[in-house]
């Protein structure tokens, strides 16, 4: 459920980003869905707030003609840890790809789901607790993402994506964290975002959950 006061600090934010000119921070907003024998017995929407350093320093070595090649990782350095905890290389050259889109069982691309509860910091490069895709115990089997949408409506930019996670795992699993993972070329993975939620989610055994990304720039500002 989306934080009534929190909303109304963010419009005051985006009122002053118009003001001077500039766009105001990226929307995103997690929506989740549990359908258990096709009945629908829960529906959220949730607030993201967590680009991960990962996502920064590859927005900027991008921008930049930097390549991340550091071998270091924090404040002063651009560079990049996979899920594993290793730095890995991207040139700057090469387009920084499928921020949604994954294919079935695959754990290293798209929208990710786990079990942990740790608070976010800006340089974690993993889930805390990451689901495994399959059908056995503890884990969800992971479907391909839904083809993205992309839209320009009301000044503003718009990115919908979404994954289904099937529980055949022979039990119930709760669902606390989020995240988006991006693939770089073809074998470099980055964690670019990862919520907390602020309510977790509970999958029965049989049930179906469904992520939704919901990515949104205004462009009000400047255009």
């Amino acid at each position: 459920m989306l934080d009534v006061i929190e909303e109304a600090k963010r419009e005051e934010l985006k009122a002053k980003c118009r003001e001077m000119k500039v766009l105001p921070p990226t929307d995103i907003f997690i929506g989740l869905q549990v359908h258990d024998k096709g009945k629908l017995i829960f529906d959220d929407v949730q607030r993201g707030h967590s680009w991960t350093r990962n996502y920064w320093n590859a927005i900027f070595a991008y921008v930049s003609n930097c390549s991340i090649v550091d071998s270091s990782f924090g404040a002063g350095y651009i560079s990049c840890k996979n899920p594993a905890g290793a730095f890995t290389y991207q040139a700057n050259t090469l387009l920084i790809q499928g921020l949604i889109m994954a294919g079935s069982a695959n754990i290293t691309n798209g929208i990710v789901v786990g079990t942990g509860t740790s608070a976010f910091d800006v340089e974690q490069y993993a889930l805390d607790a990451l689901i495994g895709s399959g059908n056995s115990a503890g884990k969800l089997y992971y479907n391909a993402s839904a083809v993205s949408s992309t839209t320009y409506a009301a000044k503003a930019w718009t990115i919908v994506g979404s994954r289904i996670f099937n529980n055949n795992s022979g039990g119930s699993i709760v669902v606390a964290e989020t995240g988006l993972y991006s693939a770089q070329g073809w074998s470099i993975y980055w964690l670019f975002e990862r919520s907390v939620l602020g309510a977790a989610v509970t999958v029965p055994d049989a049930a179906q959950l469904t992520v939704t990304y919901t990515i949104v720039d205004d462009f009000s500002a400047i255009d």
